[in-house]
């Protein structure tokens, strides 16, 4: 889904609400396969993972799937502000590659 970018508000600030256990979406209890890496608690499907080997389902909390959307955002930001480009519209995956997020 992509959001129209408005004059007052840049798309990457108006992004939606990061995913909350409760919030209609298809929750089930499992092993977070994100940062905390926590078992038995409730989970979001979030997108699938390959390896030379096997592919899989990741997994992921809500504080997991917040921290994640905070990294994509700053990332975003950081590259915006590398590229001069301080409004756009998201244009899906990159093609190269760009250097991770210092914290």
């Amino acid at each position: 889904m992509i959001f129209a970018p408005s004059a007052a508000h840049p798309w990457r600030d108006v992004w939606p609400l990061v995913a909350q256990s409760g919030d209609g979406n298809r929750w089930v209890s499992g092993t977070c396969w994100l940062y905390c890496r926590r078992e038995g608690v409730r989970v979001l499907w979030v997108g699938t993972v390959s390896t030379p080997g096997a592919t899989g389902d990741v997994y992921a909390c809500g504080p997991c799937v917040a921290e994640l959307g905070h990294m994509v955002r700053v990332q975003s930001h950081d590259r915006d502000r590398a590229t001069g480009h301080a409004v756009g519209a998201a244009s899906g995956h990159a093609s190269q590659p760009h250097a991770l997020p210092r914290h």
